[in-house]
């Protein structure tokens, strides 16, 4: 999600730098993200978006998503 522009994201990725973390960190971040996707996204034509967020954002945040093994945030 970093990669794909998420402030949220890019602050605590070097923070946990664990292999296992919570879920409840994951969904946190994962919620995050989405919400400022949307926010960064809101102009974009209806036919640009999915979920309300670009497409590159709403793939990037679910791939993380199942990389985290999280399905709903």
């Amino acid at each position: 999600m970093a990669k794909a522009g998420s402030q949220t994201a890019a602050k605590s990725h070097p923070v946990h730098g664990k292999d296992d973390v919570p879920v409840s960190y994951g969904t946190s971040l994962l919620a995050a993200a989405r919400d400022e996707f949307r926010h960064t996204d809101r102009n974009l034509p209806a036919k640009q978006k999915k979920s309300d967020m670009s497409i590159p954002h709403y793939d990037a945040i679910h791939s993380a998503a199942k990389t985290m093994g999280i399905d709903r945030w």
